[in-house]
C-alpha cells in the first residue's frame, strides 16, 4: 500500500522521530524511502546583495551541505538492507517543491514533522504545512514527538452527513485506508463520527441523533467493525476526536482534507489545525481518489 514513502527533511525539525515512523512501513515488499529535501535560506532567496552567478553558487553550495546530511541519514539504513533514494533541491517557498517533486515520483505517502510555534507551545500548522494540506498528490502523515504503539490505534474520523462538504467517496477511503495502516502494524481501526447538532429548525436538534446514527451505520454496513470499534459522539470535530482520542488511546487520526471554495478553506482549515493542536496524535490528511490538484507555480 505505501511501497514508496517521503519523508521531509529540514534544517528545522528533528528528522529521527519521523524516521522511525516511516521505517514502520518498511515491512512490505519493494518499500522504498525517500528523503526530500526542499529547503532555502532567506538571505539568498531575492539575491540583491549578489551578482546572479554569485547568487547560483551560493545556493548550489547551499543545496550541497543539505544533500550531504541526506546522505549521513541514508548510509546506515541502506547498510541495513533499505533502499533509500536521497534528494536535495532549492524550492521558495518550500511546499512547491515538495508538491512538485511528491508528483514526479509518484509517492505514496508523505511524512511532514509538525513543530511548535511561539511561546504559548501550542501546535499549530506553518504557512508551508498548511499548503502541503492543500496541495500535497499524496496522503500526508502530520508527524508529533509522541512515539507509537508497538500495536498501532487509529480512528477513521468519518463524516457520512458531509456536513463540512467531504466528497462522498472520502468516508470509503478514510475507513479502507486506516484498516489496511492497523492490518499492517497488528493494530486497530476505530470509527468516529463527531457531530454537533446546529438548531436549523426547532425539530432539527430533537431528530439529529437519529440522524447521524442512521447515515453512521449505512456508512458502517460496507465494512466489518464490531460495535465496540465504533463512536458517534454530539461534539465539535476537535473536541469529539479528543474524547476518541483519550478513549482509544489513538496514535493516528485519518481524516479527510479538501475544500471547494475559500469559504470552506477557512472551515477545513480551522478544522485541521484544531484537530493537529489539541491531539497528541499524529494525524493522516487524505484525499478522494479522483481530485485534480493544481499544482502551484515555483517561485524564485
Amino acid at each position: 500500500m505505501f511501497k514508496k514513502v517521503m519523508v521531509l527533511i529540514d534544517s528545522e525539525s528533528d528528522h529521527q522521530v519521523v524516521l522511525d515512523k516511516a521505517l514502520r512501513f518498511a515491512r512490505v515488499d519493494d518499500f522504498e524511502l525517500v528523503l526530500l529535501s526542499c529547503d532555502h535560506t532567506e538571505y539568498l532567496v531575492e539575491g540583491y546583495y549578489f551578482d546572479p552567478e554569485e547568487v547560483k553558487h551560493l545556493r548550489a553550495a547551499y543545496v550541497a551541505e543539505r544533500r550531504a546530511k541526506l546522505e549521513e541519514i541514508a548510509e546506515p539504513l541502506r547498510q541495513n538492507g533499505l533502499l533509500v533514494t536521497t534528494i536535495a533541491e532549492w524550492a521558495y517557498p518550500n511546499y512547491e517543491g515538495v508538491v512538485e517533486k511528491a508528483a514526479e515520483l509518484k509517492v505514496d505517502l508523505i511524512l511532514r514533522h509538525v513543530t511548535r510555534h511561539g511561546a504559548l507551545s501550542r501546535l499549530f500548522l506553518s504557512h508551508d504545512d498548511w499548503q502541503l494540506v492543500r496541495y500535497s498528490p499524496a496522503p500526508l502523515l502530520l508527524v508529533k514527538d509522541r512515539p507509537w504503539q508497538e500495536e498501532l490505534t487509529l480512528i477513521a474520523a468519518v463524516d457520512p452527513l458531509h456536513a463540512r462538504h467531504k466528497p462522498s467517496g472520502l468516508d470509503h477511503k478514510i475507513l479502507q485506508v486506516g484498516q489496511k495502516i492497523a492490518d499492517m502494524m497488528a493494530g486497530k481501526v476505530y470509527a468516529v463520527h463527531a457531530y454537533r447538532a446546529v438548531p436549523f429548525s426547532s425539530d432539527y436538534p430533537r431528530d439529529a441523533a437519529k440522524i447521524h446514527t442512521k447515515a453512521f451505520g449505512t456508512l458502517l454496513d460496507d465494512f466489518n467493525l464490531p460495535a465496540d470499534q465504533q463512536m458517534l459522539i454530539e461534539e465539535s470535530p476537535a473536541s469529539g476526536l479528543q474524547q476518541a482520542e483519550k478513549t482509544f488511546d489513538a496514535d493516528i487520526v485519518v481524516m479527510g482534507g479538501i475544500s471547494r471554495s475559500l469559504v470552506i478553506d477557512v472551515m477545513i482549515g480551522n478544522t485541521t489545525e484544531k484537530v493537529v493542536d489539541f491531539l497528541k496524535s499524529d494525524v493522516l490528511v487524505l484525499k478522494p481518489n479522483d481530485i485534480e490538484l493544481p499544482v502551484p507555480g515555483r517561485s524564485k
